[in-house]
């Protein structure tokens, strides 16, 4: 089964939440008429456009012809023989990581089973969703605790925010990884108003996305633990191991961290040290379903959890969705269910359109089990190579 076509496309939705939105999707096609379906995980921030030029270029060099059944020899290859394949980064790696989701989709629709049967089986009947996407210009307690409320009617049992996402003003300022207080004060005060308004059966995960100092980081998440969040997610600089350690050991609260490192290489003291208690590799980022499992195995062995960071389109929440099926130490999936810019459309089916009462049942169609839309996908600009 030799790959012969790659066709990339940049969904550029503009700006969102103060942050450039801009999935990119990928189809990789086979001579038996088989296609598999990926997406790199920069979905935002920068570094979309390198990922689809290295994407043209590690199709060229070392995609095209290749049997799209051997899966493991080709990430093998895109490791070790790019030269920055060993010193991994987004850019990359975003690219590796939409290959391999796509030979997966070809492997599995070629066999005729999901996914999740390829990785060792279904671990789980269904699985735990926790509600993202809906924090954003609340300055007021009163106010995420009123559309938490709404969250909570929907059946969803847990969701994230980041209290301290705004000022007053409603900017994102954090001068020298340090809050004013009354600005952090407000931020433990929206955590209250919420486990107040949500009882104590609904979990709350906080995402500090790596913005505090470790001084702030310990001050104030010493005051959240009051209030029993599920986890902490990078209260610091996710690349200093040092700094995440200590906060780990001086705040109640288990650490999550682990969707901007890639790769079980860099993963790695960050497990033997259990530096976090919840892992978060980006399924789209860390090297793919095939990194995501031996990530999962790795942590499994520290009796550490998987939660798999997923921010993007349906094609990567669809890899996603596969791989925890069948993870040992899956926890609970990130779920974005409040999109308004129309991503779900590139997929004829999305499975954020499924989810019921906070969770998600294990899919049965081959493959992802998802069809790209490309009526939907032809209003961008988009790139082939092969034919």
């Amino acid at each position: 089964m030799k790959i012969t076509k790659l066709t990339v496309w940049d969904v550029d939705y503009g700006l969102s939440h103060n942050i450039n939105q801009h999935p990119v999707i990928i189809r990789i096609d086979t001579d038996q008429g088989i296609y598999g379906a990926g997406e790199v995980g920069l979905a935002y921030g920068d570094g979309n456009r390198g990922a689809i030029h290295t994407l043209t270029q590690l199709f060229e060099r070392h995609l095209i012809g290749q049997d799209a059944r051997r899966i493991g020899a080709i990430w093998d290859k895109l490791y070790r023989k790019t030269f920055w394949g060993q010193s991994p980064g987004p850019v990359l790696f975003g690219a590796v990581s939409a290959i391999d989701n796509a030979l997966w989709d070809i492997k599995g629709k070629a066999l005729g089973v999901p996914v999740w049967q390829l990785l060792g089986g279904r671990m789980w009947d269904s699985v735990r969703l926790y509600a993202n996407g809906w924090f954003t210009k609340m300055a007021r307690p009163e106010q995420a605790a009123e559309r938490v409320l709404q969250i909570q009617a929907e059946g969803y049992t847990a969701c994230k925010l980041d209290p301290f996402e705004m000022n007053k003003e409603g900017n994102f300022e954090f001068p020298n990884r340090h809050i004013p207080r009354d600005w952090a004060l407000l931020a433990v005060e929206r955590v209250k108003a919420i486990r107040e308004a949500v009882g104590p059966d609904f979990d709350i995960c906080l995402d500090i996305h790596g913005n505090l100092g470790t001084t702030d980081a310990i001050t104030y998440g010493r005051m959240l633990a009051e209030h029993r969040p599920f986890f902490y997610e990078e209260p610091v600089d996710p690349g200093n191991f040092d700094s995440m350690v200590k906060v780990g050991e001086e705040v109640p609260i288990p650490i999550a961290g682990g969707e901007r490192l890639y790769t079980r290489y860099q993963f790695r003291p960050f497990i033997e040290r259990q530096a976090f208690d919840i892992l978060q590799p980006d399924i789209g980022l860390c090297g793919g379903i095939s990194e995501m499992m031996k990530i999962a195995s790795m942590a499994e062995v520290y009796n550490l959890h998987v939660q798999p960071h997923n921010c993007g389109a349906p094609v990567a929440t669809a890899a996603a969705v596969h791989a925890v099926f069948a993870m040992p130490n899956f926890i609970i999936l990130e779920w974005f269910p409040y999109w308004p810019d129309g991503r779900y459309d590139i997929v004829t089916e999305a499975y954020e359109k499924k989810a019921r009462e906070g969770r998600l049942e294990a899919p049965t169609a081959p493959g992802l089990g998802i069809e790209l839309n490309e009526a939907y996908l032809g209003r961008f600009p988009s790139i082939t190579a092969g034919s």
